[in-house]
């Protein structure tokens, strides 16, 4: 499930010229950076990907001055590149590597994903406000042309469930069977990923909803669920990470907190959580429960080329335990059905939603 968002035109043309700012044709918007000044070529690999091939945006901070970062892309010794670096004070952006194109900028997670690096010295101490809108404006323009889902996530084991999102590079994982995550701190101490979500989406520069009502989230860490939207209020629960749900209220500000309404499927418990410790499910969690819409197949395999073993009715509840796998055009998840029927089931189409 995608979030809301900005609807952006994308832009028309080629490539900027070098050095050159963004023309614009007609009435639709161009590439939201300002400059095109190239990464060395030995600093990223030449490729021609696609929509297909790219997933994943890869936030970072460059921990060094915007000038600094895009001579070094620039110098031949470097062998490190990101596709934008954007400018701390005024969002300024240049672009030096073409999405089509593999920039080096998380190691094992290049091939299939995009990297935007944001200007931050220990000195600066603080990321602006325009730089977050910056950001978010070329993450939108990135998900609109790539349809990339406008999720955030800060686990290196989502990539191996998830079909693509948006994930600091803390978080990027190492290799491709998610064993580890990448060893750095980037993006940093003052990078708020909170914070840029709030401006992705928002038609006015602020605000916008990181979530919808009955959407499948799950904790990123150890949280509290109370009683009612604000610290004063009871506990009901103490939730752990990885523990889902789904959205049933919100959002509430309140003790300078945004709160969601959730039923907690695990603990089978009704609160209030504050946002930044939810993340949102590449639309199911391992461990949602579902319900299907209409009769549907269960199959011994996430494919129409395995057998059905059974056939659930409508309105059948069951829990999600593995997938998605994307085979013959269509995403399958497999559930374990109340009924003690277990197998995989394609979710299109809106043949399974959350319970």
């Amino acid at each position: 499930m995608k979030l809301p968002r900005r609807t952006l035109l994308k832009a028309t043309g080629a490539s900027m010229a070098a050095g050159g700012a963004v023309a614009t044709t007609g009435t639709a918007a161009a590439d939201p950076s300002d400059t095109w000044d190239p990464a060395h070529s030995t600093n990223y690999s030449s490729s021609n990907r696609g929509a297909s091939d790219i997933n994943w945006i890869v936030v970072h901070v460059t921990v060094g001055e915007y000038s600094g970062a895009i001579n070094w892309f620039k110098n031949s010794d470097a062998n490190v590149s990101a596709h934008y670096v954007i400018r701390n004070s005024d969002g300024h952006t240049t672009k030096m590597v073409d999405e089509s194109d593999v920039a080096w900028h998380a190691s094992e997670f290049n091939s299939n994903s995009i990297g935007i690096e944001h200007e931050w010295t220990e000195s600066q101490g603080f990321i602006s406000d325009t730089m977050y809108e910056q950001s978010a404006e070329i993450i939108e323009n990135l998900a609109d042309q790539y349809d990339i889902p406008l999720n955030y996530y800060r686990d290196h084991t989502v990539p191996c469930d998830a079909s693509g999102g948006i994930i600091e590079h803390r978080h990027a994982p190492a290799d491709s069977h998610c064993g580890s995550s990448n060893q750095t701190a980037c993006p940093g101490p003052d990078w708020d990923g909170d914070r840029l979500m709030k401006f992705v989406g928002s038609t006015d520069g602020g605000g916008g909803d990181a979530f919808e009502d009955g959407q499948a989230i799950h904790a990123n860490t150890t949280v509290n669920t109370r009683e009612s939207p604000g610290t004063d209020d009871d506990v009901l629960a103490t939730l752990e990470e990885g523990d889902v749900g789904k959205i049933v209220n919100g959002p509430v500000e309140e003790d300078g907190d945004t709160w969601w309404g959730i039923h907690w499927t695990d603990a089978d418990v009704w609160g209030w959580s504050v946002e930044q410790f939810i993340d949102a499910c590449p639309t199911f969690c391992h461990g949602t429960r579902v319900e299907t819409t209409q009769d549907l197949n269960v199959r011994a395999g996430p494919s129409l080329d395995d057998d059905v073993i059974h056939t659930v009715s409508s309105g059948q509840i069951g829990e999600v335990i593995a997938g998605p796998q994307s085979t013959d055009g269509y995403q399958f998840w497999e559930i374990e059905y109340d009924s003690e029927v277990t197998g995989w089931s394609i979710a299109d189409g809106g043949r399974l939603v959350v319970e």
